[in-house]
């Protein structure tokens, strides 16, 4: 395994070189080997195994600084508190990747923090990532697992862990606020140039490729978060610098993809005001744009910066209604809107499980609406919308091609969070099976796996009440 070191040739105003600590006994209990066969990371081997999990040092190894607006406040100075990114590989297709660790022991930039990781944490991300891979969505990805007999202390002592991500970047907003904050311009066109040149190289032709460059950033945040807003996904704390350069979805911790359908969700019990409520998450894009705008203020004139930021709401909307319009099996997306303003109505009335209705449409006809009609109270109120719906359907098409076309976009399996839970509380007494079995359907949660259905359904009682913090 060749690992490249670009991001470290940026110089020492960029991170601080640190390692990798490695825990007592640790062992690499997960390994995803389609990501690694595309990296050309070998697993099995144990001069490998050893570099990601520290017991090789390697020099070239760092933890990055950053800043960031957390919960609406801005903190100068941040940093990978408890990440190192042990380098590049590059894949058959050319392109680079990150390998980056989490859970590594205390960095420069660990506040008082000792730099762990625990278990839980660690399954939650590599879970999480690998479901937004099936789903299609822009995502970090988790490479290995590695678990361990050393306890970290949290609320309570938890087994400790280490997760290696990878990413094409690791480059967040906050990187950019850094030194923008600190007035450290020379550094930051340092920055803006490496992000042109090495993330952004398509913009390099543009009349404006820094220009370009940010409107591109603009349009894949807006799409990142159409994603997010389609599928049901909450992040639980979008911060600055929680946010990927390159509209990945980054950083998971309190995380949740809605059951009962409630616009108003919050997923982060942290989260007292509920500034990163489901429904608040298109305009907190918005929001950290316009920090990273200020960023961008020297390059980029007022009107320049103006025009990329009113590029978002449009894109948003666009790519949201295209996406809403392959739920419902439309061929147009000129109709979503005011069929979706009933729908929610009824969805949060019913409290209604929000994937399993879009599967269930997808099973009806316009002589049997029984699978979705079975799931409500009032199903007069229902069978009016569902009237409604069949007549924006276009007849003209094969409406058996339609259905497979809506299963094609509608998930059978989400990560709930009480099979999370149970995939946890197995691995922390040593069996991963169910965790594997998770991985499995979620890898595509688009097929049937008829022989896991108990995976697809409702969470019982004590799974609807389960909270989660920023506590990893």
């Amino acid at each position: 395994m060749q690992l490249h070191h670009r991001f470290a040739a940026l110089g020492d105003d960029f991170f601080l070189h640190t390692r990798v600590q490695p825990l007592a006994e640790q062992r690499l209990v997960e390994g995803n080997a389609d990501l690694a066969n595309f990296l050309g990371v070998d697993l099995k081997d144990d001069s490998v195994k050893a570099v990601l999990s520290g017991a090789i040092d390697i020099p070239e190894t760092l933890s990055m600084v950053y800043a960031g607006h957390q919960f609406g406040g801005f903190t100068p100075r941040l940093g990978d508190g408890r990440g190192v990114l042990l380098g590049e590989v590059q894949a058959a297709d050319g392109s680079f990747h990150d390998l980056h660790v989490k859970g590594a022991g205390q960095t420069p930039y660990s506040r008082m923090g000792d730099g762990r990781a625990v278990l839980r944490s660690c399954i939650r991300e590599y879970l999480c990532s690998e479901a937004m891979h099936g789903l299609g969505i822009a995502t970090t990805r988790a490479l290995a697992l590695f678990d361990s007999r050393e306890a970290v202390y949290r609320e309570k002592p938890e087994p400790g862990a280490m997760l290696v991500r990878t990413a094409r970047t690791h480059i967040r907003f906050g990187h950019f606020e850094y030194f923008f904050a600190h007035q450290r311009y020379d550094n930051l066109d340092q920055l803006i140039d490496y992000t042109l040149a090495n993330l952004f190289p398509q913009c390099a032709t543009a009349r404006d490729p820094i220009e370009a460059m940010f409107i591109d950033i603009v349009e894949r945040t807006a799409v990142m978060i159409a994603n997010w807003q389609a599928v049901g996904f909450q992040h639980g704390v979008m911060n600055t610098d929680n946010f990927s350069i390159i509209g990945d979805t980054i950083d998971y911790g309190p995380f949740g993809f809605m059951e009962d359908y409630d616009p108003k969700w919050i997923c982060n019990h942290s989260d007292y005001e509920g500034r990163y409520a489901f429904q608040n998450q298109p305009s907190i894009g918005l929001w950290n744009l316009n920090c990273l705008a200020r960023c961008f203020s020297r390059r980029l004139s007022r009107e320049q910066l103006i025009n990329a930021l009113q590029q978002y709401e449009p894109k948003l909307q666009s790519t949201y209604d295209q996406l809403m319009a392959a739920k419902l099996g439309l061929s147009s997306s000129k109709d979503v809107e005011s069929l979706l303003d009933g729908l929610w109505t009824i969805l949060r009335q019913e409290q209604m499980d929000y994937t399993l209705f879009w599967r269930k449409l997808c099973a009806c006809s316009r002589i049997d609406n029984s699978p979705v009609l079975d799931e409500v109270i009032d199903r007069q109120r229902l069978q009016i919308w569902l009237e409604q719906y069949w007549e924006r359907r276009d007849d003209s098409r094969d409406q058996h091609a339609v259905a497979l076309e809506m299963y094609a976009v509608n998930p059978k399996f989400i990560l709930r969070n009480y099979l999370a839970h149970h995939a946890i509380e197995a691995a922390e007494q040593g069996n991963y099976l169910p965790m594997r079995q998770l991985l499995k359907v979620l890898a595509t949660p688009f097929d049937e796996h008829s022989d896991s259905e108990q995976l697809a359904k409702r969470p019982p009682d004590w799974g609807r009440k389960l909270e989660v913090s920023c506590s990893s």
